[in-house]
């Protein structure tokens, strides 16, 4: 009877340390999300440029996030193309990657890597709603690293410092030396953040 009660308590543990085995979907992670608005600060040929957009991303465990992002050039720029001024349009979007440590404390860090592409246009100062001039397409990368605010459950605010590499930029009027540039990120996160 001992052995027998011995050889069931270990088949019974047996099967409880398989049953315990961690996979990366069990149900010991949280999934979560957020979006909200953002706005970013760098130069473009040495003046002030601002971006304005928005972006979200699934959470798991508030800590890793991946998602999608949109951002244009929201500053007035002008460019001499044809002999006449032209204003510059600039959009970019992609994939947005990242990595919040201690998320649980007040403040702490942000790790930012949007990594996308988009375009250059230029329409004329006196037609603006004309059809562009001109067209160029990029791709982007930008890492950052900054601190995030918890200001309530559902929202946090982050702020970056980074550095916005535009690659694959192939003309003379804006090139790429004109968009690379440090940067700033502030971005409004509202959502479940999986913590």
């Amino acid at each position: 009877m001992k052995k027998f009660i011995f050889l069931l308590a270990t088949f019974s543990m047996a099967f409880q340390s398989q049953a315990q085995t961690e996979t990366l979907f069990d149900g010991d992670h949280k999934i979560g999300g957020f979006g909200g608005p953002m706005m970013q600060f760098a130069s473009l040929n040495g003046d002030f440029a601002f971006y304005s957009g928005g972006g979200g991303a699934a959470i798991l465990n508030g800590n890793f996030y991946l998602g999608g992002f949109g951002m244009g050039l929201s500053s007035e720029h002008q460019y001499t193309y044809l002999d006449q001024p032209h204003y510059a349009d600039i959009g970019f979007g992609g994939l947005w990657l990242g990595y919040i440590h201690k998320p649980n404390k007040l403040i702490h860090l942000n790790f930012s890597l949007p990594i996308g592409g988009g375009g250059i246009s230029l329409f004329p100062v006196n037609d603006r709603f004309d059809e562009p001039n001109f067209d160029d397409s990029f791709l982007m990368i930008n890492p950052s690293i900054g601190a995030e605010l918890n200001v309530a459950s559902f929202m946090k605010i982050a702020l970056n410092g980074g550095y916005m590499y535009f690659a694959g930029v192939n003309n003379d009027i804006i090139p790429a030396g004109h968009l690379n540039s440090p940067s700033v990120m502030l971005s409004f996160k509202f959502g479940y953040f999986a913590e």
